[in-house]
């Protein structure tokens, strides 16, 4: 079964509103090193604030917490986790009636922050939950 890939277009008033990107599904394996990684810098960032249903979810659980725990991360450690998560994004550029994808470049990509972190979100719905956001 194919990955999933989900569409995202901006809404939000703004410089970015209009901009397309898509969400391309982590492989099993890329998301559960991620899932292990991210409960890692849970632990070094000693994050108490992880009501226990959400435990008891999993990697599930980690699409409710997820840009929580990634504040409370070391710089670096939450560089690290940003950087793997934008890997599975790519932004649409329409040139001359030609659509085409690449993965985003943070530098130039992203006119406001609120873009950036509406994207995390949704790529973690897509690697951490059981929801379907392609109605979002």
């Amino acid at each position: 079964m194919a990955r999933k890939e989900i569409p995202f277009i901006v809404e939000a008033e703004g410089r970015d509103k209009g901009k397309e990107f898509i969400i391309t599904e982590m492989s099993a394996w890329d998301a559960d090193s991620l899932a292990q990684d991210i409960f890692r810098a849970m632990g070094d960032a000693e994050f108490s604030s992880i009501p226990p249903d959400v435990i008891s979810m999993g990697c599930a659980g980690l699409a409710t917490v997820g840009l929580s725990v990634m504040s409370a991360a070391s710089p670096d450690v939450a560089r690290k986790l940003r950087d793997r998560l934008m890997s599975t994004v790519e932004i649409i550029i329409t040139h001359e009636g030609q659509r085409q994808t690449r993965p985003v470049n943070g530098a130039i990509d992203f006119e406001e922050v609120s873009t950036i972190r509406t994207l995390l979100d949704k790529v973690f719905q897509v690697n951490f939950s059981f929801l379907t956001i392609a109605g979002e």
